[in-house]
């Protein structure tokens, strides 16, 4: 059934529809925090050895030994110089009474997550992301069985009651296992709204919603370092429980956002799919009768194509007409329930769907890298912060006006060239930089990766729901979800890669997305495609592209 036929009657961008939309955007402040939040309230302040005075007559006391103890105290160890009758000797000990820290008490000087133990702060972000992992491998398949509406505000509730818990647990233990399920309920929540917005537009609407969605996502990512700077003296409790707060009105979702249509007919529900209809005619303010004869005419033509295809043999005269009808809607239901399975069983969807895995991994190592080496920059902190997420909103500007002009892959190509080369030139200008001109024009140079990067995700978002069909499309989503996971389990540790080879992040960043800029080349383009419905429109779709290409390869032979 061509579903953008109904919201087309509707309004491209109806009134019902764009305040559906503006409240789903409300929603992504708290979807948008789980991993990043760490650069502020996980930020490692100024410290060092915590010394008592009587550890040296503990360990240096010799009463036949007149000899004077000079002790320094530095981050990891202590350094006590004694001299004995002239002779100056060394000794390096551990901080055996913990550590003294100055400036704001973040989790990192709650439990001494230095040192020895500074890899476990990384660890809690890293763990976050196998949250997100789960939630994308999980939500988006009950998304697809039981609605898009249902699995949102459910994960909604659940975020948030995490966000408050962990801003009092005592024990580091829960707050990691708090942070994994943050990870996995906002995942959950993020894919499954963002399909909820796709599916209420039709197809030419789709581009312009993606580049609004990214506005709201960069402004609310953003948003965390305004909260984190208002919050800078206090606690890093209070900016967890100020991040949950933020976000309790996305509890609201249950009542006020509404059933994708797409999802309905797909499963069948019909009558709940005219209720829809009807809601937005009214708000839109348009007689819903001629909308509801046309939806009963597309389902008429549905089920006709389903009869034809499956070479039902309903039309016996000892089918009566309720029997008829009810083969018929079965017939249509079993064409959409797929699995997981379908998108292996063929080649060209797996073909599709492995390079955009590959691409969706890039660009979550490269994103998130990014964001959270911006802590650890030169300059402040919550200054580095926003400007790499304000970043994001001129890359806008560009994909508008590309990515229907020029289609989704010559778009992503574009935005995955210019983050590969500006950041292989970060990385050559930190391995040459001696004067602080070149040390700005190398975060110049970093922050035009990430304007590049920035905008593929925005294009590959947009491009990965429409390689899939109706009953397939939150799954197939969440699986490139998971994919992007992977990398960002990774990028914790590009801080810490690049304290020890500074050059390092930007040439494993930048090479990388010259490595996905090539694959490109193997995907179909989109761009003006209807989002496909079913399996078989998805296969159609790959039968006219090979037939394309072995016309225009016979017209050049036969040239020849």
């Amino acid at each position: 059934m061509d579903v953008d036929n109904i919201l087309r009657s509707l309004g491209n961008y109806g009134r019902y529809q764009v305040l559906q939309y503006a409240y789903n955007l409300i929603c992504l402040p708290i979807v948008t925090y789980p991993v990043v939040i760490y650069v502020f309230v996980g930020y490692i302040p100024d410290f060092k050895c915590k010394f008592p005075g009587d550890h040296v007559t503990k360990y240096y006391a010799d009463t036949n030994v007149s000899y004077n103890v000079t002790i320094h105290s530095r981050q990891c160890d202590v350094i006590v110089e004694t001299n004995r009758s002239g002779i100056l000797t060394q000794d390096f000990l551990p901080c055996r009474d913990g550590y003294e820290f100055s400036g704001q008490e973040t989790t990192v000087s709650e439990w001494n997550l230095v040192c020895g133990a500074e890899g476990l702060g990384s660890l809690s972000t890293t763990v976050t992301v196998i949250g997100q992992m789960i939630g994308a491998a999980l939500f988006p398949a009950l998304a697809d069985k039981y609605g898009r509406l249902l699995i949102s505000y459910t994960n909604f509730i659940a975020m948030a009651l995490c966000y408050v818990l962990a801003a009092f647990v005592p024990w580091f233990s829960a707050f990691v296992i708090l942070r994994l399920l943050m990870g996995a309920f906002g995942q959950g929540a993020g894919m499954t709204l963002a399909t909820l917005a796709l599916e209420i537009f039709p197809a030419e609407s789709r581009g312009f919603i993606v580049s609004v969605g990214s506005i709201a996502w960069a402004l609310s990512i953003t948003s965390i370092s305004l909260v984190a700077y208002l919050l800078r003296n206090v606690s890093w409790r209070y900016t967890m429980l100020a991040a949950g707060i933020i976000g309790s009105h996305s509890l609201g979702t249950r009542w006020i956002l509404q059933e994708s249509p797409r999802w309905l007919v797909a499963n069948g529900r019909y009558e709940e799919t005219k209720q829809w209809i009807k809601r937005a005619a009214k708000w839109n303010k348009i007689d819903p009768s001629n909308l509801i004869e046309e939806f009963d005419s597309e389902l008429q033509s549905s089920e006709l194509q389903v009869l034809v295809d499956g070479n039902t043999e309903l039309t016996k005269p000892e089918v009566n007409g309720e029997e008829a009808g009810k083969r018929r809607m079965d017939s249509y239901r079993k064409e959409e329930k797929l699995s997981v399975l379908d998108i292996f069983r063929h080649k060209h969807i797996l073909l599709t769907s492995m390079i955009v895995w590959v691409v969706w991994f890039v660009n979550s190592l490269t994103y998130y890298g990014l964001f959270l080496t911006s802590g650890t920059m030169s300059g402040n902190m919550y200054l580095n912060f926003f400007l790499n997420g304000i970043v994001e909103i001129p890359c806008i500007f560009l994909y508008l006006f590309t990515i229907n002009r020029y289609g989704r892959k010559k778009t992503c190509v574009m935005f995955h060239a210019i983050a590969g080369v500006s950041l292989t030139l970060t990385a050559i200008l930190n391995f040459t930089a001696d004067t602080s001109a070149m040390k700005g024009f190398a975060s110049a140079m970093s922050f035009a990766g990430k304007f590049g990067i920035s905008g593929s995700f925005m294009t590959i978002f947009l491009y990965t729901p429409e390689i899939y069909p109706t009953n397939l499309r939150a799954l197939g989503m969440g699986l490139a979800s998971a994919a992007a996971r992977i990398g960002g389990m990774i990028s914790p540790y590009a801080a810490l890669f690049g304290s020890y080879i500074p050059w390092g992040p930007g040439v494993v960043f930048g090479s990388l997305s010259l490595v996905v800029t090539i694959l490109f080349l193997w995907l179909p383009e989109t761009t003006g495609k209807e989002l496909p419905n079913t399996l078989e429109e998805v296969k159609n779709f790959y039968v006219l592209k090979d037939n394309k290409k072995k016309t225009k390869t016979n017209s050049l032979n036969g040239d020849s």
